[in-house]
């Protein structure tokens, strides 16, 4: 059989215009893709559902999980389900001005879960999200978005739309022009409507929003500034549409933001009060 020559300026051509397909990913790329697939997610993973979310394999999923679970970035139940471990946490508050404001305004949260009764928590805008920093639940057995780290759409909550309110006027535009998911009747998606809100909200001191993320719930939020009296953490509570209102709801949640925007300005020294919680927390005391 006579065999043809090989032209090599037509191979080299198709081989030039063939699709090269996504670069390859680093073995960095893919171990913090498995770390992320924990950002939304409260409750322990199995295997598979960490390889759906980090987009991975299950052979390489499974062999950086147990890289991870060795260093002691992971923790693995009974059941062979994990969940990030205190030893990240510890690297993240040894760093991130977040924590060391969540440290600065734990006592303050606590007096009023105290006084209230309510579930009360303390957020910073991520993205187009709000996540919460902190959350001291009135039900312990709650599995939320309403944890620490936990998200939820900035104009779904008052916390939220209190950040959103005082956030650039570009920032707002930016947001107001993409789709907004109405999670009942009483979701406030509508731009005109939200405007609204921010001036109300800015004139108030607080925003209130009823039944906007579940029929039955309500929330209460409240700006917390810095130094130089920017808004980038806020306070809020959560309440049952059912029960009545604590009195002097917004007063009390306003009052305690004004206490952790002054202890922010203050810088103090950790409020042994913030240790003792923390130690009871991490099985210490």
């Amino acid at each position: 059989m006579k065999h043809r020559p090989v032209d090599i300026n037509s191979v080299r051509s198709r081989l030039q215009a063939a699709p090269t397909g996504a670069p390859k990913r680093t073995a960095a790329s893919r171990v913090l893709s498995l770390l992320d697939a924990f950002g939304d997610r409260g409750e322990p993973m199995t295997l598979s559902d960490i390889a759906r979310r980090a987009d991975l394999s299950l052979t390489t999923t499974h062999r950086l999980a147990h890289e991870v679970l060795e260093w002691g970035g992971l923790d693995v139940d009974e059941d062979g389900r994990y969940r990030l471990s205190r030893k990240i946490l510890a690297l993240a508050s040894a760093s991130t001005e977040d924590l060391r404001i969540r440290e600065l305004a734990l006592p303050h949260l606590v007096e009023l879960h105290q006084r209230t009764g309510l579930t009360v928590n303390l957020s910073v805008r991520e993205a187009d999200d709000v996540m919460y920093l902190e959350a001291l639940r009135a039900h312990p057995n709650y599995t939320g978005q309403n944890r620490i780290g936990g998200r939820l759409p900035l104009h779904a909550t008052a916390t939220g739309l209190v950040l959103l309110a005082y956030a650039d006027a570009e920032e707002q535009d930016e947001y107001l022009t993409k789709p907004l998911k109405r999670y009942t009747e009483r979701t406030c998606a509508r731009p005109e409507d939200l405007r609204a809100t921010f001036e109300r909200g800015r004139r108030d001191g607080f925003i209130r929003t009823d039944g906007a993320l579940a029929p039955g719930a309500g929330s209460l939020g409240a700006p917390v500034p810095d130094a130089t009296g920017t808004v980038d953490v806020a306070v809020g509570a959560i309440y049952s549409l059912k029960n009545p209102e604590p009195h002097c709801l917004a007063d009390l949640v306003r009052a305690t933001a004004h206490r952790i925007s002054r202890a922010r300005i203050e810088r103090p020294t950790l409020d042994q009060r913030t240790i003792r919680f923390n130690r009871v927390q991490a099985g210490l005391a």
